[in-house]
């Protein structure tokens, strides 16, 4: 499940990711841009790549760097970055702006390791009707189940939260 996330997460990166540069410096940004050879920027980008910092060794490179320096990277559209999640920062503000402050917080811990429905969504057979507090199981061994097994704890939160909501 974690690599197709990370596939899914690549493809919003690349769909939805764009170059942000400032209206008063845009035509001499173009014009430098035009003017670099490719290969600079084929040096500097797999010396960034290996070692994750790069200094300028000719002119070329240098105009690189300075030109990376007047993009910015605006990926608010993509799930999980930390530009979303300063767009939906920035989206509850405003609500508590047109709105006012909320009154009443919840906060949500489902359990999963906890939980005797986990296990039931495993496919274990349980009565969960019947199931008492004082009756032990074993929190390591649902550990286990839901390490192994994220899709059961990613259904147990989806119901869970269903259930709350």
């Amino acid at each position: 499940i974690f690599i197709a996330f990370n596939i899914l997460q690549r493809r919003a990166v690349l769909l939805h990711s764009s170059l942000k540069v400032k209206k008063q410096s845009f035509p001499s940004f173009a014009s430098n841009l035009v003017g670099i050879p490719e290969e600079a920027l084929a040096r500097v980008c797999s010396r960034i790549v290996h070692t994750g910092f790069v200094r300028a060794e000719d002119a070329d490179e240098r105009r690189v760097l300075k030109l990376m320096q007047e993009v910015q990277l605006v990926s608010s559209a993509v799930p999980g970055s930390s530009a979303a999640r300063v767009k939906m920062r920035n989206e509850i503000r405003a609500l508590m702006l047109s709105k006012g402050m909320p009154n009443f917080f919840v906060t949500i811990n489902p359990a999963d390791v906890y939980n005797p429905v986990v296990r039931l969504l495993a496919g274990e057979d349980i009565d969960v009707d019947n199931i008492l507090p004082d009756q032990p199981y074993n929190h390591w061994k649902q550990s286990i189940l839901v390490a192994r097994n994220p899709v059961v704890a990613a259904q147990f939160f989806d119901v869970y939260m269903k259930a709350f909501v």
